[in-house]
């Protein structure tokens, strides 16, 4: 049977020249005293030839495919990875832009505190100066209705 496969042509299918490596290997003699063989190298490298040039189209193209594959996928990777550090630089961008607008309307409230004291401050000393300055007025104005009273009485 060995033989016969032997005699067929370059156009035979994988599995019957992996048959035919197998029947070499299993046929072949045995090293004394291991666990080894000797097959016969020309036989192999002609059959291990014959094996690649009958790989069938599609192998190569699946090869192919699942190369283009991996590289798809590191490049996905490597965008992912971009997309990230740029989310994570924009979100750090905003945490910042959102402490500096807390920090911002928390010096507008301490300024809008400090302008409304300092309002109500002088607002007080305005009504505090005006109050005096109209008790003096009535005082005169007192002293001087007095004064006007006495010389109407002298006067009659």
């Amino acid at each position: 049977m060995y033989e016969q496969r032997q005699g067929k042509s370059p156009d035979q299918s994988i599995e019957d020249l992996i048959n035919r490596l197998d029947h070499a290997v299993a046929t072949a003699r045995n090293v004394p005293f291991s666990n080894s063989c000797m097959v016969d190298r020309e036989e192999m490298t002609v059959l291990i030839s014959m094996i690649r040039d009958n790989l069938p189209a599609e192998l190569k193209q699946a090869k192919w495919l699942l190369e283009q594959n991996r590289q798809l996928i590191a490049e996905a990777r490597k965008e992912a990875e971009s997309m990230i550090r740029e989310a994570e630089s924009r979100m750090a961008a905003m945490i910042d832009e959102h402490e500096i607008t807390q920090q911002a309307r928390q010096q507008a409230s301490q300024t809008i505190d400090a302008a409304n004291n300092s309002a109500r401050q002088i607002r007080n000393g305005s009504i505090e100066y005006a109050r005096k300055r109209l008790s003096d007025l009535e005082e005169q104005l007192t002293g001087m209705l007095v004064m006007i009273q006495k010389n109407l009485q002298e006067l009659r």
